[in-house]
């Protein structure tokens, strides 16, 4: 008798079968983790930029600004960040909502002819993922 070494075509195709299926379960879970990452890269743009304005306000006796020649002294890359849906470095958008993936927006909320505080909203892949209020 001979003595067969090896696999039969059945088994590698078996094999194969099976990687495929993994794959198939595996890759959206994948892309579906590296959207989430980076829309929580895009929330601590926002809240970077948070802590700006706060900062803008304790230097200037409770007065907020939304100004981007105001606020980019006190943001790290001097007020460029990393979009992380384009890898561009960008501005926040000072005075507009933000409106595509990945994008900062910082607007004021005005009361009596004040600013009285800010609203700041991310954007994430299709929609807002954070909206920070503060004011009236």
């Amino acid at each position: 008798m001979k003595k067969r070494e090896g696999f039969t075509l059945i088994e590698l195709m078996i094999v194969v079968v099976v990687i495929g299926l993994l794959a198939s379960m595996a890759i959206p879970n994948y892309l579906n983790m590296q959207n989430h990452a980076k829309e929580a890269s895009t929330k601590s743009n926002a809240h970077t930029i948070q802590l700006a304005v706060e900062d803008f306000s304790v230097r200037n006796d409770g007065l907020y600004s939304v100004n981007g020649a105001d606020l980019t002294p006190l943001l790290p890359g001097q007020g460029l960040m990393t979009n992380t849906f384009s890898g561009l470095l960008t501005e926040p958008r000072f005075g507009a909502q933000a409106a595509a993936a990945g994008e900062i927006g910082v607007e004021s909320v005005v009361a009596g002819g004040v600013i009285t505080g800010y609203t700041i909203t991310a954007f994430g892949k299709a929609n807002n993922v954070l909206t920070i209020s503060n004011g009236n």
